[in-house]
């Protein structure tokens, strides 16, 4: 089991995005300690956002009692919450930038292929639930490994597509059984097109992080 010292430089080490313990302390805009017993300390945080969070001190003995201790007890329980709060609200706007990122891939991909002459795209409005998913997962594995190329994006998403069930099909079809897909090949074997096509959805992911690196803090 790593110590303390390690814990703090495997995490300064990180480069994603993640919680740090600026981020919880900026988000405390006021504190209220109440001590409703003799015993027993709460501690009020309220948040930039109106939003409360809540934390308790309490000792067995009265004769234990000791504000100091007993406010920064209830302060670090009060605190700790806003970890989770802060973790889930960081991943939601990551999903979010994934989901606007794929979206803007899949448009891109679609004019492509209807240049080509292949209409059959719909806009990603109207895009199926597992079409939209597969390009969110592919934007996804751009982002968590950014050296990968054209062929690893495809391999990738192969895998996803076998994984849920497809099959190798002259024809798209989605709902038969079980589903096939034409380009269930390896990469090498994909018409030029196609090959083309992940080309062109890696370079707007990476342009796209890229973009959204200089204009989020």
């Amino acid at each position: 089991m790593i110590d303390d010292v390690e814990l703090k430089a495997r995490l300064g080490a990180q480069t994603a995005p993640k919680v740090g313990p600026e981020r919880v302390e900026a988000v405390i805009a006021e504190r209220l300690f109440v001590r409703p017993t003799g015993t027993l300390t709460i501690c009020v945080l309220t948040l930039a956002n109106g939003f409360t969070v809540t934390g308790e001190s309490a000792c067995a003995s009265p004769e234990n009692y000791n504000q100091e201790i007993g406010e920064k007890i209830a302060f670090d329980n009060a605190k700790q919450k806003i970890w989770a709060l802060e973790g889930y609200a960081l991943r939601d706007r990551l999903a979010y930038r994934d989901t606007l990122i794929a979206s803007i891939a899949h448009e891109v991909n679609r004019a492509w292929c209807a240049y080509n002459g292949d209409d059959s795209q719909p806009n990603w409005a109207d895009a199926p639930g597992w079409q939209r998913d597969s390009a969110i997962t592919g934007v996804a594995f751009h982002r968590a490994n950014p050296e990968a190329g054209d062929a690893a994006s495809h391999d990738s998403w192969m895998r996803e597509k076998v994984a849920a069930g497809w099959v190798y099909g002259e024809q798209k079809d989605p709902d038969a059984h079980p589903p096939t897909h034409p380009c269930i090949v390896p990469f090498e074997d994909l018409p030029r097109e196609q090959q083309f096509k992940d080309r062109l959805f890696r370079t707007i992911v990476h342009a796209a992080i890229a973009a959204e690196a200089a204009i989020v803090p």
